[in-house]
């Protein structure tokens, strides 16, 4: 924002100079957001010792901060590559020669070993840091050579693989487990269910250094290629706000001549600017999402079901789709669970069926993805994700059903194929393909067949599968305007920033720009909170026990207000505050009791009136109070209510209607129902 309205002041100003001039400076920032964080791990961190430590404590108190400080870093621009793994090696971390990491959370990297030729897999947690009886226990996590976790894994601290040994997706290791070599652990909690044949694989492809160093180059030059081409959009945006933006709407003339104080002189400009700014944010979001598909369109091929090494050009065009989506991610995050969301899919390659509903799905190779009518996936769903072991990347297509429902965080690897109306329960993996049969119902990591399904409340169909023209008018503009609204506020408050810090600059004086503009991005944190607050309160009022069909207004708003909460009070405040006092706190304005001795590590809260959480209860990261869930396109709302000094492992959910007593504990990749 500084940059760009800096260097065009002037009528004779060059906008191609000042759009330079912001992109190498976006580009600066975020090179300094990988060096802030590696300093600020070593600086106030060091290296920590595996032990048990008081919560509270100043040995917690330094984890908590370097955590919060790596955190920021994004690291999703790395992802995949080799780029990645030096970045864990620059943290503390012990990795061997070829090693392949996906996307992981790393709590405490120094006490992490990768042997020779292992692969981790998409979205597995290496939760290493948990509280629990309060008290925070730090341990190592020893991994040997050749080893393979698949996506969706869960591994506490003090535990190991031999040699050899596999992880199946969807698996949780506790504290104290050891998986001898050459065995595979699957489930939830982890089993061993036989021994790895490396027989039936083929060897591991030969790679040259000259290969290595190149492959490096081309992951940092496609990184910030991607970045930066996900960035330009918004200068559109701006010079559509500045045409717009007539001497008439001017603000400065009435504070010139008294008529308003500067604090009534900010407020209109921020009134004024979220104006101008909603047709600019519907011009950055068409503009991003035109971008990504020419992107994909023009220069990447189309995905094609079978193995190849993962030093090749084939892996390469894969993780370039895969950085496509992530960096989308940021502009699009509000396009997900709404009407637009299968016409995204579509054009990113994915076959999608009418009248499906597509949340925040993972892993999505989308030229492999086949979407029948009226499937429903749900939040956090690891949807066919590429297997990547012994060197090679295997893709296979994946392929849900007609009716099919997939819950959340549910894992299904690639070459799934579910057939119609079948349902994949919460936190649940799938059986082989030909244990499944239409109408199944299956539960649970390994997964259990139900004999019985419980009937949702009866609705009409055309509040469920049929809604009428109306209908899908009224939802379409609800969620256009949720789409729209969290990116025009940003643009307001940075257009009101910089035009109350611009005559600072003017007078060189760059000291008070600089405290200005940090000043004013620690309060546009609690503004963002208080603005979703504001909206849930206005909209929805307090959350109840309710069961409402998918095609009315209470859900197209509570979807709005979680989205936005998400994309907007998460990660501008809320995920600085986890592991604090101040996140209790905060999360009881919003509607939830929450003792205020309760420490949480998550922000994965939706329906707040409905979530109660006891004195001295531990929240670790990743669990979540489910307060809802989609059933035959019913959303159904309960409470959920954690008794006091209760201990909610990584990942875990308590489902609706579940009461968790006191002194209870719940392991990793739990569902409590």
């Amino acid at each position: 924002f500084f940059t760009y309205h800096f260097f065009t002041g002037e009528p004779d100003d060059s906008v191609v100079f000042a759009v330079l001039m912001s992109t190498l400076m976006f580009l600066l920032a975020t090179l300094l957001e990988f060096a802030v964080a590696w300093a600020g791990k070593w600086l106030i961190a060091g290296r920590l010792s595996a032990g048990s430590y008081p919560l509270w404590g100043w040995v917690y108190f330094r984890w908590w901060l370097a955590d919060r400080v790596v955190d920021a870093a994004p690291t999703y621009m790395i992802a995949g590559t080799s780029l990645y793994v030096g970045w864990l090696r620059a943290l503390g971390a012990r990795i061997g020669r070829d090693v392949m990491v996906g996307s992981i959370t790393l709590r405490v990297p120094e006490l992490l070993t990768l042997g020779d030729g292992t692969s981790v897999g998409n979205a597995v947690n290496l939760e290493n840091a948990v509280v629990k009886g309060g008290m925070l226990h730090l341990g190592r996590i020893e991994i040997g050579r050749d080893c393979a976790i698949a996506s969706f894994c869960v591994l506490e601290g003090d535990v190991a693989l031999g040699d050899g040994a596999h992880l199946r997706g969807q698996t949780a290791m506790s504290r104290g487990e050891r998986v001898p070599p050459g065995r595979i652990w699957a489930g939830s909690p982890a089993q061993d269910i036989g021994a790895d044949d490396p027989a039936l694989r083929p060897a591991r492809p030969p790679v040259t250094k000259f290969r290595l160093a190149a492959e490096a180059m081309f992951f940092l030059a496609g990184a910030l290629a991607v970045a930066v081409a996900f960035f330009l959009p918004v200068f559109p945006a701006f010079m559509l706000i500045d045409s717009l933006d007539v001497s008439e709407l001017g603000v400065q003339p009435l504070l010139d001549d008294g008529s308003i104080t500067a604090w009534q002189a900010f407020l209109l400009r921020l009134v004024k600017f979220f104006a101008l700014a909603m047709p600019a944010s519907v011009v950055l979001i068409a503009l991003t999402v035109l971008l990504s598909a020419g992107i994909r369109w023009a220069f990447l091929p189309r995905m094609q079901a079978g193995s190849w090494p993962v030093h090749s050009g084939r892996y390469l065009a894969k993780w370039l789709v895969s950085q496509i989506q992530e960096h989308s991610l940021a502009v699009l995050h509000g396009i997900y669970a709404t009407v637009f969301s299968a016409a995204w899919y579509r054009l990113l390659g994915a076959t999608v069926g009418r009248d499906a509903e597509l949340s925040t799905a993972l892993g999505v190779v989308p030229d492999m993805l086949t979407l029948g009518d009226e499937t429903f996936i749900a939040d956090a769903v690891m949807l066919g994700d590429e297997q990547v072991l012994g060197g090679w990347m295997t893709v296979q297509a994946t392929v849900v059903g007609r009716r099919s429902f997939i819950g959340n965080g549910a894992y299904l690897p690639d070459g799934t194929v579910i057939p119609d109306n079948v349902l994949i329960g919460v936190l649940s993996s799938v059986p082989a393909n030909v244990e499944m049969h239409s109408g199944d119902t299956w539960l649970g990591s390994p997964p259990l067949h139900l004999p019985a399904r419980e009937s949702a409340v009866s609705a009409s169909a055309d509040l469920t599968y049929r809604p009428s023209t109306r209908r899908r008018v009224a939802r379409g503009l609800i969620e256009a305007f949720r789409i729209a609204a969290p990116h025009a506020l940003v643009i307001a408050v940075g257009y009101a920033i910089v035009l109350d810090a611009m005559p600072l600059a003017e007078q060189d004086r760059w000291g008070l720009v600089v405290l200005e503009l940090a000043l004013a991005g620690v309060l546009f944190g609690v503004a963002s909170f208080a603005w979703v607050a504001a909206l849930k309160w206005l909209l929805i009022g307090r959350y109840r026990q309710r069961a409402t069909p998918m095609w009315t207004p209470f859900v197209w708003l509570s979807e709005a207000i979680t989205n936005m909460y998400e994309g907007i009070a998460v990660p501008n405040l809320l995920r600085y505050l986890r592991g604090t006092p101040m996140l209790p706190l905060a999360l009881n304005l919003l509607g939830c009791r929450i003792a205020p001795s309760a420490w949480l590590d998550t922000t994965d809260i939706t329906e707040f009136d409905c979530v109660r959480i006891g004195a001295h209860s531990e929240l670790n990261a990743h669990s979540c109070p489910q307060t809802h869930l989609f059933e035959d396109r019913v959303m159904k709302i309960d409470q959920v209510c954690i008794g006091e000094r209760v201990t909610i492992g990584p990942r875990c959910n308590v489902l609706y209607g579940a009461v968790v007593g006191d002194g209870v504990s719940l392991g990793e990749h739990d569902h409590k129902s």
